[in-house]
């Protein structure tokens, strides 16, 4: 397999001796740097990446050493940021008192400031500790603490559904439905217990595993315009009503609550509009079904409502962001995302909705997992210094500026990718870039050859890090046989991290992604090493190039 490598090797060392043009811009970004950092090693150390890569990492972009990167670290845009010179002041400022610090409060008005009013009682400012707003290290981690007190509050419900689907949904949905119960692992299925369905636009893969590890199923419903690829439609991100309203109307009982990613990453980082957060609203209401918000990415899907739909191009970013969140019973969000924080999450649960009225005795739930699993309510598990930062960050991220910049980049790397041949989901989302396996390759690739897993590890030796997100990360195997997700999402996703790459910078990568395009016919397959029954398994597996 070193022949191959080799061949790309000479590919990207050629291309470093291309001499760079020259862009030309007219708008000044809406900041300056502050500080740099010098990398800690060269570009053109590609058999030095290549070791790596192959004997450390195990083709696993996950597992490859970030120090080692000398191009764009786009494996994420999660706790990546940048943060700014006020997110440092404020850090400066932190207060590390172990219960009711001084960050706790600033954050609970900011909340009410961004999010719009009704979701925090502000009256804790004067003491004690919201039941409303429960801290956590990172999203994952509120994530699993919510899943695992809802799973526990369902099994305990006097009646439960049955483990049989009806007759009354829709043929291709319960067929989904039971090929996704199907798919799961053993441990984590039972024929004699109720079968609950949390139904999304998309699931990400960690809230996806969360909701599995718990026995429930992830039901992913993505828009008719998003399965058919209409490049046209601009809220590709949207979640199908027909579906949605059919599960509802005749297995509401099996469904706790409905929720919606925003943007929709694993549908490539497409936008939702207000229009289908609304009907979605309508819907749950008519059936008395909370409805949640995955809200990691919550300021850039408002800021393409403010750009694509009718009625919201004269409103501010918050006001949109306000009306987005007033449909809603509460929402989960990762601050390592739109909070422009490195780390940090949340759940908030607005105390009057639908959510707390289902489920009235499993606020004590969350809090009790919170003080077990990552300390006092008013930290959960975060230095008050980063709860100053959130704070910060989430003032900043409501900024226009802010917003026209971060996108802007996005839609230029994206653009510069189309014009080089390259297949990409389009239009292009909001913090990052998903290039089509299945049309990169052509339809000439077997599923099983995980022709993504090579992408990004070729990529990783030209410099640049990207990730699989498709067959690999999203799909399944029982021992024998290989499950692709559905419906079928087969993507590599170059996340932009926030305010910390400059257009040569994303330029270069897409210099190097011209190179796999002009010779993808030499792309080889992957063989899978260890780790490919595992649950979550893109974060742990390893793989060969096959010879």
């Amino acid at each position: 397999m070193s022949d191959t490598t080799d061949f790309f090797i000479e590919k990207f060392r050629r291309n470093l001796e291309v001499a760079d043009e020259s862009p030309r811009y007219f708008r000044p970004r809406p900041y300056r740097n502050a500080a740099v950092r010098f990398r800690k090693c060269s570009i053109d150390d590609f058999e030095k990446r290549r070791d790596i890569l192959v004997n450390e990492a195990g083709l696993n972009a996950f597992l490859f050493r970030a120090a080692m990167i000398p191009g764009c670290d786009l494996l994420s845009d999660s706790g990546t940021t940048t943060m700014t010179m006020e997110q440092w002041a404020a850090m400066m400022l932190g207060d590390e008192s172990y219960g009711s610090n001084e960050g706790y409060f600033e954050l609970i008005n900011r909340i009410e400031d961004v999010f719009g009013t009704g979701w925090v009682d502000t009256s804790f400012a004067m003491g004690g500790y919201s039941d409303s707003l429960f801290l956590f290290h990172q999203g994952r981690a509120a994530e699993n603490a919510f899943f695992t007190i809802l799973a526990r509050e369902l099994r305990e419900l006097p009646e439960v559904p049955v483990p049989v689907l009806s007759d009354g949904l829709m043929p291709e949905l319960k067929e989904r439905i039971q090929s996704k119960l199907d798919s799961l692992p053993e441990r984590r299925r039972s024929t004699d217990e109720a079968m609950f369905i949390i139904p999304s636009n998309s699931h990400f893969d960690t809230t996806q595993g969360n909701i599995e590890d718990k026995r429930m199923i992830p039901l992913n419903l993505p828009c008719r315009e998003h399965l058919e690829k209409n490049e046209e439609f601009l809220f590709r991100g949207n979640m199908d009503l027909e579906e949605l309203e059919n599960l509802l109307a005749v297995e509401k009982e099996r469904v706790p609550l409905v929720y919606l990613t925003i943007t929709n990453n694993t549908g490539g980082g497409q936008p939702v509009s207000m229009e289908n957060i609304r009907k979605i609203r309508e819907i749950t209401s008519r059936y008395g079904t909370p409805f949640f918000f995955d809200a990691c990415r919550f300021a850039e899907n408002a800021w393409f409502i403010r750009k694509n739909e009718e009625g919201y191009s004269d409103k501010s970013i918050k006001k949109i962001v306000h009306e987005m969140f007033s449909n809603i019973d509460g929402f989960h969000i990762s601050l390592k995302k739109d909070g422009l924080a490195n780390m940090g999450g949340a759940l908030v649960i607005r105390k009057d909705g639908a959510f707390y009225k289902k489920f009235p005795h499993i606020r004590e739930g969350f809090t009790d997992y919170q003080i077990m699993a990552e300390g006092h309510p008013t930290y959960g598990g975060l230095p008050g210094r980063d709860l100053k930062a959130i704070s910060e960050g989430l003032r900043t991220v409501t900024h226009l500026d802010y917003l026209d910049a971060r996108i802007g980049q996005v839609v230029r790397f994206g653009q510069k990718l189309s014009e080089s041949g390259i297949p990409i989901i389009n239009p292009v989302g909001g913090h990052a870039v998903y290039i089509d396996v299945d049309k990169f390759f052509g339809g000439t690739a077997a599923d099983e050859d995980f022709k993504g897993i090579a992408f990004t590890g070729l990529m990783l030796i030209a410099g640049h890090r990207v990730c699989e997100l498709g067959l690999y990360a999203f799909g399944s195997y029982d021992g024998k046989t290989e499950t692709p997700p559905s419906p079928r999402v087969n993507y590599i996703r170059a996340a932009v991290p926030r305010l910390a790459y400059e257009d040569r910078d994303l330029f270069s990568v897409v210099e190097a992604a011209r190179i796999l395009a002009d010779n993808r016919d030499r792309i080889p397959a992957v063989e899978v090493k260890y780790g490919r029954a595992l649950s979550l398994r893109h974060f742990k597996s390893r793989f060969d190039f096959k010879e």
